[in-house]
């Protein structure tokens, strides 16, 4: 455990501010459920990831669909869990996160190191208003009927369940 030299004061309503920096650093936004754990004398907080216990059955679902499509074919939830060990330029994410329904986009720049443009669709993963994620389906190999994009919404649906379960 690193200690930061931060100290700061619980308010009377038992209030704690975490400091710029460090949300910063751990990307924390407004918003974000944090999930508290105790170890002997210590309090740890973390930021909460609803689907990190879904982290295998994902990568699994991406995996289908790429075999499925023949394309690319990446679960996005934040720019260092994206299941791709590709980049994501910081425009593209924050665009997909805005995604509240199925959409399809074009000619978008999405990878850090390719300067090519791709279409594709976004599946978002959406439970009570809040984002947890979206798998996006890639063009670039081959065209993708409708009926296939039907799976790859399918899998958004169901983690979307699970999350309002």
């Amino acid at each position: 455990m690193k200690a930061t030299g931060v100290v700061r004061r619980l308010d009377d309503l038992g209030r704690l501010v975490i400091p710029k920096e460090i949300r910063k650093q751990y990307r924390l936004r407004e918003g974000d459920n944090i999930e508290i754990f105790t170890d002997e004398e210590r309090i740890i907080i973390q930021k909460f990831d609803a689907l990190s216990k879904y982290t295998e059955e994902i990568i699994v679902m991406c995996d289908v669909l790429k075999d499925m499509l023949h394309n690319t074919v990446l679960f996005i939830q934040d720019e260092k869990t994206c299941l791709q060990p590709r980049k994501l330029k910081p425009i593209f994410f924050r665009s997909v996160r805005q995604v509240r329904k199925a959409i399809d986009f074009d000619s978008e720049y999405i990878f850090e190191d390719d300067s090519r443009a791709y279409g594709g669709r976004i599946f978002p993963v959406v439970a009570d208003s809040d984002w947890y994620g979206a798998f996006v389906v890639v063009y670039d190999n081959r065209s993708v009927s409708k009926s296939e994009l039907n799976i790859a919404e399918a899998f958004a649906q169901l983690l979307t369940r699970q999350q309002q379960q």
